[in-house]
Formats: structure tokens, C-alpha cells, sequence
């Protein structure tokens, strides 16, 4: 699934408006669970996720 698609689905089964956007919705809770996670298990997780989606985890 490209980043696109990604969007795209959480676009579609998100049925709420948010303040910026689904694309700031998706990185805010990509902050709010880097702050959950060992910094370990973080970079893990990057490790296994294709590139350019881990260009959008913090």
C-alpha cells in the first residue's frame, strides 16, 4: 500500500472533519504513539515499514 492509499483509507473510514486534515490526523497519531513506544521497538517498527512510509513516522 503505498502512502497515498494509506491516506486514502484512513480518509474513507475516518468519517469525522478534522483541523488540518486527515493528513494531520495521521501524523498526530503517529507523534502520540512514537511517545507510547520504547524507542526501541520505534526504530524497529521503521525498520519494517516500507521507506516512504517511514519517512512519516517521527
Amino acid at each position: 500500500m503505498s502512502n497515498e492509499e494509506f491516506f486514502a483509507r484512513v480518509r474513507s473510514e475516518f468519517p469525522y472533519a478534522v483541523q488540518g486534515g486527515t493528513d494531520q490526523l495521521v501524523r498526530t497519531v503517529l507523534k502520540t504513539l512514537a511517545l507510547h513506544v520504547s524507542a526501541g521497538e520505534w526504530e524497529h517498527l521503521k525498520s519494517r515499514v516500507p521507506n516512504t512510509f517511514a519517512a512519516l513516522l517521527p
